[in-house]
């Protein structure tokens, strides 16, 4: 993200390029950036680094006469470390000298006519900050952008994460590949909030749940509204045990009224007992309706059915859906106003005219404070 912000105008990034991590490209040269992180390392040693310095070498020993003409720039935090430095000859013959397996096999695979002269003019180390700081440069780099100092944190910067991991993972260096101008353009018509297992790692997090909290508090305060919830266990600690007590605050919550005249609608992904956690959810007291006929098909009509309700006293004939979504196969009538994906990547409900809200979480504790559920992030 620092290299989009620093690029000079027509320049091309290549995240995860044909090269080096980040491939950057203007007129008449290709910079090839290697990260590497070394937060714990008490201090610099040439050994920690010497498998980026051979790769670099490698790539230049069978691209030398490439044009536009590649240089290496080896990207690094250690402790105390700052600048900018060249390798020395000497230093690079003790790299090549390694007596490690796995670095030997890199070696060998040098071109023997390599010229060292020509690569450690091309070749620098830069010291960058740690990756807090660097993350606090970033942000103050989004400001001088022009982007809204309230968005920043928990809006922007997050999205730029998501979006630089996504086309890391794209198949074609084409689809990786970014102009600066664009990309930023891109994300001055972000407004929603996201959240995923790779900005769950920022140090804005609190902020990126506040945020959210915030965004969806209007929508839960309606009283009837269509809120349908795909959840994935895996990955979410104690799910089995948390699970009841989260879907019954839930209930309790936004279910638990006469004006509460439409359940939520919770399917759970994979190989999942729903069955033994409706048994579950009726020791606690709460009925549901699962929208089975017969065997193990799912009626969607059955299952989004109005349930009969009492005002005085109040009752309610169920006050949630629950269902298998691999049993779930129609589509129902008509699309829910709230569709929240947790630790799911897409949904065959997903569609652009309702709200969508993607969650990558651990903790259902998580869920419950951004619900609403719980006053404080912990």
């Amino acid at each position: 993200m620092s290299d989009i912000l620093a690029a000079d105008d027509g320049a091309k990034i290549t995240i995860e390029g044909a090269i080096e991590d980040v491939d950057i490209a203007v007129a008449g040269l290709t910079t090839a950036v290697q990260c590497k992180y070394h937060e714990q390392a008490d201090k610099y040693t040439l050994g920690k680094i010497y498998k980026p310095i051979l790769l670099m070498l490698e790539h230049f020993s069978k691209n030398s006469g490439a044009n536009p003409k590649v240089s290496y720039r080896l990207f690094c935090h250690f402790p105390e470390q700052s600048g900018t430095k060249a390798l020395t000859k000497e230093e690079l013959e003790t790299v090549l000298t390694t007596k490690g397996e796995p670095l030997k096999a890199i070696v060998a695979r040098i071109d023997p006519g390599v010229d060292y002269d020509v690569f450690l003019e091309r070749f620098v180390i830069e010291y960058g900050p740690s990756a807090e700081d660097l993350q606090a440069e970033v942000l103050a780099g989004l400001k001088e952008k022009g982007f809204d100092a309230d968005d920043i944190e928990a809006v922007i910067f997050p999205n730029a994460i998501q979006r630089i991991v996504e086309l890391a993972t794209r198949s074609d260096v084409d689809g990786r590949t970014v102009e600066p101008g664009a990309f930023l353009a891109g994300l001055k018509e972000v407004r929603r909030v996201t959240f995923t297992r790779w900005t769950r790692e920022l140090a804005t997090k609190a902020k990126i749940f506040a945020r959210l909290r915030k965004d969806l508090k209007a929508s839960l305060g309606q009283n009837s509204r269509g809120r349908v919830f795909v959840i994935n266990p895996a990955g979410i600690e104690n799910f089995d045990d948390e699970f009841v007590r989260f879907v019954k605050a839930f209930v309790q919550r936004y279910s638990s009224k006469y004006l509460h005249s439409n359940p939520p609608l919770f399917m759970v992904t994979g190989d999942y007992d729903v069955g033994a956690l409706q048994e579950r959810l009726y020791a606690t007291g709460l009925r549901c309706e699962t929208g089975r006929v017969g065997g193990s098909s799912v009626v969607i009509k059955e299952l989004l059915k109005k349930p009969l309700i009492t005002r005085q006293p109040f009752r309610i004939e169920f006050s949630l859906r629950l269902a298998l979504r691999e049993l779930v196969t129609e589509q129902p009538p008509k699309r829910p106003d709230e569709l929240f994906l947790v630790n799911v990547a897409d949904d065959d409900w997903k569609h652009a005219d309702i709200n969508v809200h993607q969650f990558e979480i651990e903790r259902l504790s998580d869920l419950e404070y951004v619900l609403q559920l719980r006053s404080e992030y912990a």
